[in-house]
């Protein structure tokens, strides 16, 4: 017969068993797997709530940003885009700086940028657009972010166009309308690669497209023609610099049969050439009066090539290229074959890199050790690149906040403030300047106040940002960028 009291001591033998268990498991709990997360209660969360302050972000909420124009002159290019004759900058334009935001450089260097603000001045009078090649991770999908920072760079700068562009991706392209044939293949350095893929000449982009099979070295191609094409046109509701453009590069090679390349403007045919086979890296550019509606690229053959990507630009100016890569911890590009790389670069004139990294390897992180070990090998990268591209200035941004939940609250991730450290340590150390973009955004806790926010500037995923997030953080990056441009312009003249 069971008596109250023995249920009563095995109430208590029960509960004191858990506070025991509840004192020595593991804070962070124990991973399991891949998402799986096994947590026990701490005996003081029980007893004690714990108040999670909130981060106030209303002068981030409140801060204007630039949205698209309505209306969008895409007939004629930007007169500014040409204009050739004494650069002025108007510094009764520049917003006040947060000390938040400032960008941070190595030993306090601020010449460190001097070479890509000195290519910003002349850019507008130059023959060619310079290209800032902005790597990243899901954070950029769809050019966001990025689309901001350019649309804000080619109005003080000049320019035009959203610049390089992947024929097939795995999302939509906030500034540019792409419609393709369904034969194309996406191959990324991030994807599993194909066993018939037997090279790594990914390109500046870290993928290429292909729409015919891949040909094992020494293979003859059999008789049928593949015919593949994509139509590009300005995306509707992008802004107004990314939709005039009137330049069109096609990066494209490595085939093994002769290619007809076809061009189309507007339904009117501009140009069809037969491309004899080539084991190299080819470019093709076209030129137009007014920014085409829509074009359409025809290519044809036995054997069809790599293709690298298409840049749609200006004549001169400045091009922001957006180079997002689902699920990037930034050292893939390790992977990339260097030699095609190089050439891509050379020909974009590639003056800086935004290298924005971090997000993705924090859910991974176990320990300090972890933290430092990813901002080394991330600092090798940042070598990789200022070897291939003499004289490039790296800039990287820092993760943002991401929040997971803990008990009854959403909370900063474990190990988040070592990795940003680590990364800015390892930065710093290659002559690169870093932005933090977690203590820009309010620092610990301040992802749910983004999410929180009204509009929300995140999502709910308490990781990525919302298109107006988005636009806040571009602001903010924009601003630190353009008050440090402003100090070396002020003190050269």
């Amino acid at each position: 017969m069971v008596r109250p009291w023995h249920t009563l001591l095995f109430l208590v033998a029960v509960f004191l068993l858990c506070g025991v268990l509840g004192l020595f498991f593991p804070k962070e709990g124990l991973h399991l797997s891949e998402g799986l997360v096994l947590r026990f209660p701490d005996p003081q969360s029980l007893f004690a709530t714990t108040e999670v302050p909130e981060v106030d972000i209303s002068s981030i909420a409140a801060l204007p940003t630039d949205a698209p124009e309505d209306v969008v002159p895409t007939d004629t290019v930007p007169d500014d885009t040409l204009a050739v004759g004494p650069f002025v900058f108007d510094t009764t334009r520049i917003p006040p700086l947060q000390e938040r935001i400032l960008l941070q450089y190595p030993d306090g260097d601020k010449s460190v940028l001097h070479p890509l603000f000195s290519a910003l001045e002349h850019a507008r009078g130059g023959s060619r657009p310079i290209h800032i090649l902005h790597y990243g991770d899901s954070q950029l999908e769809s050019d966001r972010i990025t689309s901001y920072v350019r649309n804000k760079l080619q109005h003080q700068f000049g320019g035009s166009g959203p610049g390089l562009v992947s024929i097939a991706d795995i999302v939509p392209h906030f500034s540019v309308d792409r419609t393709l044939s369904p034969n194309w293949t996406r191959y990324s350095v991030m994807a599993r690669k194909d066993p018939a893929q037997y090279h790594d000449r990914f390109g500046a982009l870290s993928a290429f497209s292909r729409f015919t099979p891949f040909l094992a070295p020494g293979t003859l191609p059999d008789t049928t023609v593949h015919t593949a094409w994509v139509k590009l046109s300005p995306a509707k509701n992008a802004y107004a610099k990314a939709k005039a453009w009137t330049e069109c590069r096609l990066y494209y090679g490595w085939h093994r049969t002769p290619l007809a390349l076809e061009l189309e403007a507007d339904g009117v045919d501009v140009s069809a050439e037969l491309v004899e086979p080539s084991d190299r890296l080819l470019i093709r550019e076209w030129r137009f009066p007014t920014t085409p509606n829509e074009l359409t690229i025809t290519l044809s053959g036995q054997d069809g090539p790599d293709v690298f990507g298409v840049s749609l630009e200006g004549h001169a100016g400045v091009n922001v290229d957006n180079i997002a890569a689902r699920g990037g911890a930034g050292y893939e590009l390790r992977l990339v074959d260097q030699a095609l790389s190089n050439a891509m670069y050379r020909d974009l004139d590639v003056r800086a890199l935004i290298l924005q990294y971090g997000g993705n390897v924090v859910p991974n992180i176990r320990s300090v050790e972890d933290a430092q070990e990813y901002g080394r090998m991330f600092g090798l990268q940042i070598a990789r690149f200022k070897k291939a591209i003499p004289g490039v200035c790296v800039i990287v941004i820092g993760p943002s906040d991401m929040s997971i939940k803990d008990g009854e609250h959403m909370v900063t991730r474990p190990f988040l403030e070592e990795v940003r450290d680590a990364m800015r340590t390892n930065t710093l150390a290659q002559g690169a300047v870093f932005w933090d973009m977690y203590h820009a955004m309010g620092g610990r806790g301040s992802m749910v106040s983004w999410v929180e926010a009204e509009p929300a500037l995140a999502a709910s995923d308490y990781t990525h940002f919302s298109p107006q997030g988005a636009r806040k953080v571009g602001e903010l990056f924009y601003t630190a960028l353009i008050n440090d441009f402003a100090e070396y312009h002020r003190h050269k003249e």
